[in-house]
């Protein structure tokens, strides 16, 4: 059977998403924010949506297990970038977040070169799941800010906590990541061939 869509051309396609959600945002506006939040949305749904699409229909490609985790951190990280160019997130966390990323693409890099494949930990799958409701949860708290300004003194903090949680949890699974593969980075560290 024939999928209604690729699940590599419906990960492309959320690609261009998350940099117009925080251009959305960034906007300032109320249909703004509206907007950024309906495409932040998209995007996790869709992001459910590629992996379903390509397991229904037998259409699973050594790609496809690449890029799309590749999309959901270009993605996501877009999405944290827009938390911080509104003030609602602090540097540190979108470095954390970045170094994170950078780290584990390394030692995924660093196991390739030795014919070894890093697969996802639990603690990856999870870190997934935490950032997705996160993600989610900001871009909630900004609607019913935008929409609902008598309560904006309590839901003006979620955005922060929810990166918080977001960067500290992220952060653990970086730690989770290397503990776990210290033999690949033992190995890698130790190997004296000659160039």
């Amino acid at each position: 059977m024939t999928p209604p869509i690729h699940p590599n051309l419906m990960t492309a396609l959320r690609l261009p998403l998350a940099p117009l959600a925080v251009a959305a945002l960034i906007w300032g506006t109320v249909p703004g924010i509206l907007l950024a939040a309906v495409l932040s949305l998209l995007l996790e749904v869709t992001d459910l949506a590629d992996g379903w699409i390509a397991r229904r229909y037998g259409v699973v490609s050594d790609f496809g297990k690449l890029f799309d985790p590749f999309a959901d951190s270009f993605c996501r990280f877009t999405l944290f970038l827009g938390m911080y160019a509104i003030g609602r997130a602090d540097l540190w966390m979108i470095l954390l977040l970045f170094y994170r990323d950078s780290t584990v693409s390394f030692l995924r890099g660093v196991a390739a070169s030795q014919g070894i494949v890093v697969p996802a930990r639990a603690s990856g799958k999870i870190k997934a799941v935490v950032q997705a409701v996160g993600t989610q949860l900001c871009y909630l708290a900004l609607v019913g800010e935008a929409l609902l300004p008598d309560h904006a003194a309590w839901l003006h903090p979620i955005p922060w906590w929810s990166m918080l949680a977001i960067t500290l949890f992220t952060s653990w699974t970086l730690l989770d990541y290397l503990w776990g593969n210290r033999p690949v980075l033992d190995t890698a560290w130790n190997d004296q061939r000659k160039r």
